[in-house]
């Protein structure tokens, strides 16, 4: 069975593997009417988040984050997901409205950084509903490709490739170094 992995060192924020003790600030998220109209709807119900975070830890594929500070301060979630013919999921994205400009560019750097380099996927899957304009032309920025929708959602693919392309334009958001649970993966050029 594949370890949880705990911890991403990033340059302005680490990601770090969500508890039990995440419950209220997950749902504070997700509940929100402006972050949570592009995401999947999730019940006001702590006791329900508690006992979702408890099924998380018995998916051994699954790996859910929360984006933090380097002084822990909380700005938001992610999670590797969904693995399939050698590609995951990039998904369950979320950030508060009050989080550093950096932090969205930054986290899915990271999150691509697990994907590609410590778990070893060459490809990436994700949907992106309609609506969510910003999302999407950030996606489009990095080199995803559409490859197909229906009335709600695009849905994109991404390899390897394209993320090392992007990876290296993006540079300054990495440190030296990233640490991803026991794997240095280089930061800069």
């Amino acid at each position: 069975m594949l370890k949880k992995i705990t911890f991403v060192t990033g340059k302005n924020i680490n990601l770090r593997g969500v508890m039990e003790d995440d419950a209220e600030f997950i749902l504070s998220l997700r509940t929100d009417r402006k972050l949570g109209r592009f995401i999947s709807k999730t019940d006001n119900d702590l006791k329900k988040q508690i006992e979702w975070i408890r099924t998380y830890f018995l998916k051994p594929n699954d790996h859910y984050f929360i984006i933090e500070g380097k002084d822990k301060t909380p700005y938001g979630t992610g999670r590797i997901y969904d693995i399939r013919d050698g590609s995951f999921n990039c998904g369950s994205w979320i950030i508060k409205k009050d989080a550093p400009q950096y932090v969205a560019i930054e986290s899915v750097l990271l999150f691509y950084d697990v994907g590609f380099h410590k778990l070893g996927y060459k490809k990436a899957h994700f949907e992106v509903m309609k609506p969510s304009i910003k999302v999407l032309n950030m996606h489009k920025r990095f080199g995803a490709r559409i490859v197909s929708q229906d009335e709600v959602f695009f849905y994109f693919n991404y390899n390897i490739d394209e993320y090392e392309k992007m990876r290296h334009k993006y540079r300054k958001y990495f440190p030296a170094t990233v640490e991803i649970a026991g794997l240095t993966v280089k930061g800069r050029d």
